[in-house]
């Protein structure tokens, strides 16, 4: 993924903002949904979720180029979260402060 840093937004003191793209029947959703906020309730990352389900979600997701669900979208890049590793490598790009380097 391009762009800023893990590092270089949290040395600007806000948090990295990460786009959730779920939908309501989607199984690894729920785990993507569950990690997300958990980094968010700490101040890690600013969480914003877009459900497939609903209007609004479906039009950010098409702004976007998601097209598939669990997704993530940081800065203007789009990664799918499809596999529970590709879960815990995007995890952990965000506590190595990697993402995007």
């Amino acid at each position: 993924m391009g762009g800023l840093t893990v590092g270089a937004v949290r040395a600007t003191g806000g948090p990295f903002r990460v786009e959730l793209f779920t939908h309501p029947v989607c199984q690894g959703c729920r785990e993507a949904t569950a990690a997300l906020t958990r980094l968010a309730r700490a101040g890690e990352i600013e969480l914003v979720q877009w459900s497939l389900a609903v209007r609004s979600g479906r039009a950010r997701a098409e702004e976007t180029g998601v097209t598939s669900v669990p997704s993530v979208v940081v800065g203007a890049a789009m990664r799918e979260l499809a596999t529970r590793e590709s879960l815990e490598a995007f995890l952990a790009e965000l506590r190595s402060g990697a993402l995007g380097a």
